[in-house]
């Protein structure tokens, strides 16, 4: 079983989104994500704010800041897909999240369903967030640990059998998140998260598309960082999935010009229009 300290311990999912974490503690705290031995630098020391812009300001040891700080592999790192195959060559992205696949299920809606388990994983175990799939059902990570989950013969609903207990580990985690990812989805995420006025759009925040031109489900992007000038006008960056499932990325306008990884929503829903419009969405405390 694994266990962490007092501190991590005493900190609760109401704590996530605006703070509870040492930042000392930070760095060392992606390892459930990681692929690689040692990531190349992350998000702050790769995208400087433009001139005349700053970063907005966060608490130190926040969910918000844990998001600012992902470590990213190396600039000439290309974006694959779960198989292997080319996606983006690194010109034509800002950067790979330094980012372990859990396989085929981790699409683009999952990508923020890991992130909040991850953060709460470092956080306190126990505080690992639940969702609700497609047809309305409730996945909590409790009911894992106590027993079994999956369909019943037609498919069509999820449910839940007494069990022997699982140990919280990491193996456990895994296999509660593929599990998440394979019935909850960009549209089940739009219906239970509240959607925010575009001007209040923040790091942590999701935008939503969740009507794609021709077929699926429709696509989520996270905002990982912002900055904002002296009249208050603010520039984000954003990291997408994708189906079928690749590396995160942080998506920019230009190819091999990383500056214009910051850009205004507008500015992103233009660059992903083929999704139609975005609406902004907000994680709840849970």
């Amino acid at each position: 079983m694994e266990t962490r300290s007092p501190f991590w311990s005493r900190i609760i999912w109401t704590a996530l989104i605006g703070g509870g974490l040492a930042t000392a503690a930070l760095a060392s705290e992606y390892a459930g994500l990681a692929r690689s031995a040692g990531p190349s630098g992350g998000i702050v020391e790769r995208f400087a704010p433009p001139d005349g812009y700053a970063r907005v300001p966060l608490a130190a040891d926040s969910y918000k800041e844990w998001l600012r700080q992902l470590p990213l592999l190396p600039d000439t790192t290309p974006a694959r897909d779960w198989t292997g195959r080319l996606v983006f060559a690194p010109t034509e992205i800002g950067g790979v999240l330094d980012w372990r696949l859990l396989g085929a299920e981790e699409q683009c809606a999952d990508i923020v369903m890991r992130l909040l388990a991850e953060f709460a994983w470092v956080v306190d175990p126990s505080s690992i967030p639940s969702f609700r799939s497609l047809s309305g059902q409730e996945m909590t990570w409790a009911r894992w640990l106590s027993g079994r989950y999956g369909t019943n013969t037609a498919q069509t609903a999820i449910v839940h059998t007494s069990g022997a207990r699982r140990e919280p580990g990491r193996r456990e985690l895994d296999a509660y998140l593929r599990f998440v990812m394979t019935y909850a989805n960009t549209a089940s995420l739009a219906r239970d998260w509240p959607e925010v006025a575009p001007a209040d759009l923040a790091i942590g925040d999701v935008v939503i598309q969740p009507h794609c031109t021709g077929q699926g489900m429709g696509h989520l992007s996270v905002v990982v960082d912002a900055c904002r000038d002296t009249d208050g006008h603010q520039l984000y960056l954003f990291v997408d999935g994708f189906t079928p499932a690749r590396d995160p990325v942080v998506r920019q306008r230009l190819a091999g010009d990383r500056s214009s990884a910051w850009m205004t929503l507008a500015e992103y829903l233009q660059l992903q229009s083929v999704f139609g419009p975005g609406f902004c969405h907000r994680p709840p405390a849970q």
